[in-house]
C-alpha cells in the first residue's frame, strides 16, 4: 500500500530561515531565486512534505536522510527501499511513498488552459477522445488526462526523454488504461477529486492505492514542530 499526504500552503511562513536549514544548498538557492513569495513556500514545502514522508518511514532524523538524483533529476533516498514522488499548484504540496515506482501530480484546474498543449503533447488517441468530449466537460477531461500522463511520467523517472504524445491514457467507466511501448511493466492509476477545484492523479507499478478517507491532510505547524524540534517519528502521534 502506498502513503498520500498533503499539505496546504501557508498564507505567512515567520520560521521560514529556519526551515531552510533542512534544505540542500543547491535547493535553497533554486528557492531563494523565487520572486514570488509563495513560489518559494511551495518548493519549501515541497522538500520538507518529502523529508518528512521518508523520516516517517525510515525512523530517522531529517540530517540522515541522503537525497539523490537520477541522470534525469528524478530524486531517490539511498537510505531505504522506498520511492516517493511530490507534486505542488495553487495552494496544494501533495506526496505519495510506497515500496515500489510511483508518480503523483496534482494540478489546479484553470479556466484558461491552452489548447496548444493538447495538439503539441497529447497522442493522436487523446486529441480523439478530448475533441469528442462535451464543452462543457472539456477542461475536466483535460486535466484528468493531463495529470494521468504527468503521473505516468514522473514514475517512470526518464523525465523530458519520454515524448508525451507517445503514450496515450484512455479513460472511460471500465478505468483508466494506458497504451504505451516505454516499459514492459503494468502501471496502475487512481485519481482523486476531493479538493474543489483541484485534479489528483497518482500512477504505482501496484494496484493498491489509499481511499480518499485514507489521504492525510497534514497542518503546517505540524510538519513545522517536527523539523524545528528535531523529532524521530516513532510515535503515532507525530504522525497525524
Amino acid at each position: 500500500m502506498i502513503e498520500i499526504c498533503l499539505i496546504k500552503v501557508p498564507v505567512h511562513i515567520s520560521n521560514y530561515s529556519e526551515l531552510m536549514n533542512f534544505v540542500c544548498t543547491k535547493k535553497a538557492r533554486r528557492i531563494e531565486s523565487y520572486l514570488n513569495k509563495i513560489d518559494a513556500y511551495r518548493s519549501l514545502l515541497s522538500e520538507l512534505l518529502m523529508k518528512y514522508l521518508l523520516m516517517k518511514h525510515l525512523k530517522c532524523h531529517p540530517s540522515d536522510i541522503n537525497i539523490q538524483t537520477n541522470t534525469y533529476g528524478k530524486p531517490y533516498c539511498i537510505n531505504g527501499d522506498y520511492e516517493f514522488n511530490i507534486s505542488h499548484s495553487g495552494e496544494w504540496v501533495i506526496g505519495v511513498i510506497g515500496n515500489c515506482d510511483v508518480g503523483i501530480d496534482i494540478e489546479e484546474m484553470k479556466a484558461n488552459y491552452e489548447d496548444e498543449i493538447i495538439k503539441n503533447y497529447f497522442s493522436s488517441i487523446e486529441n480523439a477522445s478530448y475533441n469528442q468530449t462535451p464543452t462543457e466537460m472539456k477542461k475536466e477531461h483535460f486535466y484528468d488526462l493531463w495529470t494521468l500522463k504527468e503521473a505516468f511520467v514522473k514514475n517512470i523517472g526518464l523525465g523530458l526523454s519520454i515524448p508525451l504524445d507517445s503514450f496515450s491514457i484512455e479513460t472511460s467507466h471500465n478505468g483508466i488504461s494506458i497504451v504505451q511501448d516505454i516499459s514492459p511493466y503494468p502501471y496502475y492509476f487512481k485519481q482523486y477529486n476531493f479538493i474543489n477545484g483541484y485534479k489528483i492523479s497518482v500512477c504505482s507499478k501496484m494496484n493498491e492505492f489509499p481511499s480518499e478517507q485514507q489521504l492525510k491532510i497534514k497542518e503546517f505547524s505540524a510538519l513545522e514542530k517536527i523539523f524545528l524540534n528535531n523529532l524521530i517519528l516513532e510515535e503515532d502521534k507525530y504522525y497525524e
